[in-house]
């Protein structure tokens, strides 16, 4: 047993290496590879599953629901659980729904801004070279990630990081991690992702 033992280490030290994840050049053929596929999505849907924890409860609360985008800024950001929450996003309008009653958010258009550049943005690829952010890639040998940070001073006060990850396979995306200036954290897992299939525009218009 004591000369399995190192064996065993070697083997648990290469293939925790092999998922380290190396640093890439925004030029790096993958990340351009990344840029054209998202570019030339037509549409996109699947399922979501967010997980929020708290800086100050151990706790998470999770939501579970779908998503609809098509080309050019159409995107349903839909949970059906716990509660119906629904985001309609087409060209530059957004409307909300909560357990059913549309929210009219007087007062914090450029909240709802950012979160309408975030969504669009992970899911589109615009994000990797929006002018707000600083981006940093990184690749392993499954997926390649997006660390960015906001660099406008107003921006930090309402998002501090965001990782979004996507498979290298296809390059459709997989998560979408947000971490705001308190330590909140909202974690975003994207499954059943399909490409290229009719969505009627009633979908983005109609709660």
């Amino acid at each position: 047993m004591s000369r399995l033992l190192p064996i065993l280490l070697l083997f648990l030290s290469t293939a925790m290496f092999a998922q380290d994840w190396k640093p890439l050049t925004a030029t790096d053929p993958t990340i351009a590879k990344l840029r054209k596929d998202l570019g030339a999505m037509a549409s996109i849907k699947g399922n979501i599953r967010q997980e929020k924890s708290f800086a100050f409860l151990d706790d998470k609360l999770v939501s579970t629901g779908y998503f609809s985008y098509r080309k050019e800024n159409r995107l349903r950001w839909q949970f059906d659980r716990p509660i119906e929450y629904i985001i309609l996003i087409k060209d530059n309008a957004m409307r909300l729904r909560e357990a059913g009653e549309e929210k009219q958010y007087k007062g914090v258009n450029r909240i709802l801004r950012q979160v309408r550049e975030i969504i669009l943005g992970c899911i589109d690829g615009s994000i990797i070279d929006n002018a707000n952010y600083k981006a940093a890639f990184f690749g392993n040998a499954t997926s390649l990630k997006l660390d960015l940070q906001p660099k406008d001073r107003q921006l930090k006060e309402f998002i501090q990081r965001i990782e979004v990850e996507f498979a290298k396979e296809g390059n459709k995306l997989r998560s979408v991690m947000l971490t705001d200036p308190s330590g909140d954290i909202t974690h975003i897992h994207f499954t059943d992702i399909r490409t290229g299939q009719t969505i009627d525009e009633a979908v983005f218009t109609d709660f």
